[in-house]
């Protein structure tokens, strides 16, 4: 009898052991979203609802019809190496196209520079590398740089960029490990208004959505989201068990591309988010060419 549970007890053991060790080998491939919203843009976003939901938009019939150019600076690391093929550049700037024609925007790629500095390739957020910027950036043109560390606080993130009210900041910053039409379309979705489906600057949102439209995300037809970074398995289920203010268990979207889920489970905005992209770009980045 004794044997019988020793081997129960080991079993039970091995599988808890086996479940961690998958999320922490899924938890790995995974980095936070470094785009943070201010205090600034979301009373920016509040001040805009109601233009913003008066807006009359279809994402099959929009009006747009824009090419924008973007700038890639790949940059050499502490060993000389760029860690990035030119030719896996194409495929992603189409994945990244492949999201964004429902506002009648599309990218291409303008120019593609080696930069042999690798001080520049250890981006941290609250130093930004003035010296790349001057030497290594475009004018009226989204700037992408492809470094090997973004970091704040000593905290790694995948990428970082800036909101549309910050014009003179036409710049990107995206680790070279992630480097997929997913995690560039988020860093997009920032740069054209979006905030990530977790942010709390503002408030909590209530799973309801009671207060969808003043907290979270500020947009009605995204589930909230406690944060799903390290809180989604390979299958890309949700294993959390996170409740929000009102103690209701958090049921959120591990496809949406602005979650912190894992970027292979990231497939979809939704309707709203294509509305505020499409009136943030009319609003605020028009003069990208």
């Amino acid at each position: 009898m004794r044997t019988r549970i020793t081997s129960l007890y080991k079993l039970v053991v091995i599988l808890i052991f086996l479940f961690f060790e998958n999320s922490h080998l899924s938890a790995q491939q995974t980095l936070p979203d470094g785009t943070l919203a201010t205090p600034a843009y979301i009373s920016e976003i509040l001040k805009n609802l109601a233009q913003e939901d008066a807006l009359k938009f279809d994402t099959s019939s929009v009006d747009l019809s824009v090419k924008l150019s973007v700038a890639i600076y790949l940059v050499r690391d502490s060993d000389g190496n760029l860690n990035i093929n030119q030719s896996d550049i194409s495929p992603v700037i189409d994945d990244v196209n492949n999201y964004f024609k429902y506002i009648g925007v599309s990218f291409n790629v303008k120019s593609i520079t080696n930069v042999d500095d690798y001080h520049y390739s250890y981006f941290s957020i609250y130093s930004r590398p003035k010296e790349l910027l001057l030497k290594h950036s475009t004018e009226k043109t989204i700037n992408l740089y492809l470094v090997d560390s973004i970091s704040k606080d000593s905290v790694q993130y995948y990428g970082f960029t800036y909101f549309p009210i910050d014009t003179m900041n036409n710049y990107i910053f995206l680790n070279k490990k992630f480097f997929s039409g997913n995690y560039l379309s988020c860093m997009i979705g920032h740069f054209f208004g979006l905030l990530s489906t977790h942010e709390k600057t503002g408030g909590i949102e209530f799973v309801d959505e009671s207060n969808c439209s003043t907290k979270g995300d500020l947009i009605c037809d995204t589930y909230a989201d406690p944060d799903l970074l390290n809180m989604v398995d390979k299958k890309c289920l949700y294993f959390g068990v996170f409740r929000d203010p009102k103690s209701i268990y958090f049921i959120p979207s591990v496809a949406n591309i602005m979650s912190n889920s894992p970027g292979k489970c990231r497939c979809l905005f939704t309707k709203q988010q294509y509305r505020r992209m499409y009136f943030y770009y009319k609003k605020y980045r028009q003069y990208l060419r």
